[in-house]
């Protein structure tokens, strides 16, 4: 380590007359011109100076800072007078900071160049919320293959959205969604990109890439009282609910403003399931909206004349010619394997997984026409599950997460992981003693989701530790996940990264 010192001349009529200066100097690492240090957005920057100095002055201190891309220095702009440099810098980039170190008699300057990495650029958001309903933000971000080939450890930052949005609360996340639509440019199809976050009192709309705020969306101002505890998409449009009060305030992402859409205005549904994919270009969402008691299923019809004509399962009758579940209770409801179209689009049907309340008996039951462009349901299939008292069955209103290129389905017990398979319409369910994967008793299992971002697809799972409330994550090649395979090694875990998680999606790259 060397030090790189600069001093100031000073004439015959200083107050130091013949004696010699003081030394003043600056280590830095490698005896480097202008070091390097590196950041991660949404962490403050923070360099303290290796001084050193023999003269019984007070040295001064002046921090500024500058843009410098293409290693060109910007303008400077003054930051503070202390020793230490402590700086949140807005967005990722190169910048320098220049410090100017002075005990009036002699003086030094240094220049740093500072690296602030794109933390939010790509990879999976994590929803969480502690036990006093605080809510919790993870991001992992994906490694690049130069920071993996350097050996850089996985950026997981907490907290992200009071990082950048310092007077923002912690109310409780309910969902986020990055919202795509195209529009015709003049030119071409233009594509733009929101990124919408949904907690219990507010729907926010943020920058994709540094999740500053730049719209807010307060819900008790559009409905006193309101206070949400789900979301779910219809098409670029994010829903929140109230299921207490059975309100729905819709937030329009063209706009970013917020309404009670009279289209759920005195609907009063049980259980709402929602899965968003991609149609070609388009975003498409499919929404089952159940009643439970009794047991009816609807979706919206828009281009129906009554919205919600024809788009239920109340006229349905089941095999005997009696009206469709009749007497039974719903376990899961899940978006089925594909159908590819004549128009080379795939629709997904709903599958039910019923059950008998007198007899116990399980059946799967199937319906398509559902989706954006769908002018009413149609029933497709019903078939009865094999079952007995030792049969893992979903819990009732529980998640199945589908594979539709394994043909399988994978749903939770406490803290195990169950294997459902398909052939064709018929749905087969192991027994208890058959779990896929059993996590420690401490653990319970919070949420599970299906990826395709590593390019095949990925089981990710989220725990609960019961005894800290805090959450971890597992990840899975999915054609690992199977009953004959019991416990396979994850291909990734992140230990204790976040609260009780309760959703999890992936932000993709997107260009400002």
């Amino acid at each position: 380590m060397l030090a790189v010192t600069a001093t100031s001349c000073i004439d015959d009529s200083s107050s130091y007359g013949g004696n010699p200066l003081p030394g003043l100097s600056v280590t830095v690492p490698g005896d480097e011109e202008m070091p390097v240090y590196s950041f991660n957005y949404g962490e403050d920057c923070v360099i303290t100076p290796d001084i050193r100095y023999d003269g019984t002055g007070e040295l001064s201190y002046e921090w500024s800072i500058g843009t410098f891309n293409n290693r060109v220095k910007g303008p400077m702009e003054f930051v503070t007078n202390d020793k230490t440099l402590r700086y949140f810098f807005p967005q990722g980039g190169s910048y320098y900071a220049h410090l100017v170190v002075s005990d009036g008699e002699v003086g030094l300057v240094q220049d740093y160049e500072i690296n602030i990495n794109r933390t939010f650029e790509q990879g999976y958001m994590i929803l969480s919320n502690n036990a006093a309903g605080e809510g919790n933000l993870v991001f992992i971000k994906d490694l690049t293959r130069e920071e993996i080939e350097a050996g850089q450890e996985q950026t997981i930052m907490e907290n992200c959205l009071q990082r950048v949005n310092p007077n923002l609360s912690s109310s409780s996340l309910i969902g986020a969604q990055i919202i795509q639509w195209y529009a015709w440019g003049g030119s071409g199809p233009v594509q733009t990109s929101r990124l919408a976050v949904m907690t219990t009192e507010e729907g926010l709309y943020v920058d994709p890439n540094t999740f500053v705020i730049s719209s807010t969306i307060r819900c008790n101002d559009i409905v006193p009282g309101f206070k949400g505890n789900q979301f779910f998409m219809s098409g670029i449009t994010p829903v929140i609910v109230d299921n207490v009060s059975k309100k729905y305030i819709s937030l329009n992402s063209q706009y970013m403003f917020g309404f009670e859409d009279s289209l759920y205005k005195g609907e009063e549904f049980d259980l709402i399931k929602n899965n968003t994919y991609q149609v070609g270009l388009n975003q498409v969402s499919d929404v089952y909206y159940v009643n439970l008691s009794p047991l009816v299923l609807s979706i919206t019809a828009p281009y129906s004349p009554t919205k919600w004509s024809s788009s239920n399962t109340i006229d349905e009758t089941d095999e005997n010619g009696y009206p469709l579940f009749t007497n039974e209770e719903l376990l899961a409801i899940f978006k089925g394997e594909g159908i590819s179209g004549s128009t080379g689009t795939t629709s997904y049907p709903a599958t039910l997984i019923t059950r008998n309340k007198t007899t116990g008996q399980i059946y799967s039951t199937a319906f398509v026409g559902i989706g954006d462009y769908t002018d009413g349901l149609r029933f497709s299939s019903r078939n009865v599950v094999t079952a007995d008292a030792s049969t893992a069955l979903p819990d009732q209103n529980s998640q199945i997460v589908c594979s539709n290129t394994y043909r399988r389905g994978f749903f939770s017990k406490g803290n195990q992981i169950f294997v459902m398979l398909r052939n064709e319409s018929i749905y087969n369910f192991p027994p208890v003693s058959q779990a896929a994967v059993t996590y420690p008793s401490n653990e319970e299992i919070t949420y599970m989701t299906i990826s395709t971002q590593s390019g095949s697809e990925s089981l990710i799972v989220a725990t609960v530790d019961n005894n800290t409330g805090r959450g971890n994550l597992y990840f899975y090649n999915v054609s690992d996940i199977r009953t004959d395979n019991p416990n396979p090694a994850p291909v990734a875990t992140y230990p204790d990264c976040a609260d009780r998680i309760s959703y999890i999606t992936y932000k993709p790259s997107i260009s400002n």
